[in-house]
């Protein structure tokens, strides 16, 4: 058993001048989160996909990788995922959920990132 501690979260509410699904696709397939998020992005957007997220680092021309699983995805309305990396033993370590609204002829996109503490893990400064 892993015992797991909220730790804190990040809120953002912002409004976008695009119809909820186009806004899910941005956010939900990796073609395009390598527009805007990591370098590249591996994953199915359904329920229960497993992949990963990876970033280049130029200082040290490495990569470092995320391991990613889709928990939650309701087209056009929400997506989440829990990424986790090897510096928390691959433990989950964060949640980020992306709600969808109709709003004004646009989205209201509400953004949830919360991270978590596990065995292990090095407490928040």
């Amino acid at each position: 058993m892993i015992d797991t501690v909220e730790h804190g979260s990040i809120e953002r509410v912002i409004h976008v001048e695009a119809p909820p699904h186009v806004v899910y696709e941005v956010l939900s397939r990796p073609e395009h989160l390598r527009r805007w998020w990591p370098d590249d992005a591996r994953f199915e957007p359904v329920v229960g996909a497993r992949g990963e997220l990876m970033w280049r680092n130029t200082a040290t021309a490495g990569t470092e990788t995320v391991a990613l699983a889709v928990v939650d995805a309701d087209p056009p309305r929400r997506i989440c995922y829990r990424s986790s990396s090897p510096e928390f033993g691959g433990r989950p370590s964060l949640l980020v959920a992306f709600a969808l609204v109709p709003e004004r002829g646009g989205t209201r996109v509400h953004l949830t990132q919360t991270a978590f503490l596990t065995d292990g893990a090095p407490s928040p400064a």
